[in-house]
């Protein structure tokens, strides 16, 4: 019987032993999940480097820590500058993001750009919009996270 011992390789190149008497393994998406001689599962993030099946190894290369990405309920109104139209064209969307100022960069395009971004005691961020006499206001709400 081979079972072998399992080792997680760092993003520096370093191996640290993370399991042993590994009998089974498997992959599911970023996850893998091995099983020990006992029936003990062990699930770590990341990727299948090698299997070594003559020395009795298993390398698996560590998922890099991704930064929290939120999630907002975007909301871009575009003023209507047609005589007697005083109605808004607007766009509602979500969006995940870590900068709300680089999810707006899309809309300040053109000659004459101006852009005021304003942070509400609630969160809420609003940027006032005008390019090239276009006026815009885009408005990021945090939505909840569902546990």
């Amino acid at each position: 019987m081979c079972l072998s011992t399992v080792y997680e390789l760092g993003t520096n190149g370093a191996k640290k032993k993370i399991g042993e008497y590994v009998s089974a393994i498997r992959v599911a998406g970023d996850t893998v999940i091995m099983t020990d001689i006992m029936g003990v599962e062990l699930s770590v993030s990341g990727s299948l480097e090698t299997v070594d099946l003559v020395k009795n190894t298993i390398i698996i290369s560590a998922k890099a820590k991704r930064a929290a990405v939120k999630k907002y309920e975007m909301v871009r109104e575009i003023f209507n500058s047609c005589a007697n139209n005083q109605m808004r064209d607007v766009d509602i969307r979500d969006v995940e993001t870590d900068d709300v100022d680089a999810s707006v960069q899309e809309f300040l395009t053109g000659e004459h750009v101006h852009s005021e971004k304003i942070v509400q005691d609630n969160g809420i961020v609003v940027f006032d919009i005008n390019t090239d006499g276009l006026q815009q206001r885009v408005t990021f709400t945090e939505l909840a996270v569902q546990s």
